[in-house]
């Protein structure tokens, strides 16, 4: 589980995310499989699609901003 979650956390930090400006994105095995702007739905699918992983979930800013992730 730890390396999953080092695995999506290592991606987004390399993440170019000028194209997910103003969306929420969700990550599985270190690649973006969703984005948009609702997030209740692109979760429903990510857990559909991929039963039993555990997704990076993040919102990417309009403007630049610092933005803090907690990893549990």
């Amino acid at each position: 589980m730890q390396a999953v979650k080092n695995k999506n956390f290592q991606a987004f930090m390399r993440l170019d995310r000028t194209k997910y400006s103003g969306n929420y994105i969700v990550m599985i095995d270190g690649k973006v499989r969703f984005f948009g702007k609702d997030i209740k739905k692109m979760l429903l699918k990510a857990r559909k699609k991929y039963p039993g992983k555990t997704p990076l979930v993040a919102k990417i800013p309009k403007e630049q901003v610092m933005v803090l992730i907690l990893v549990i």
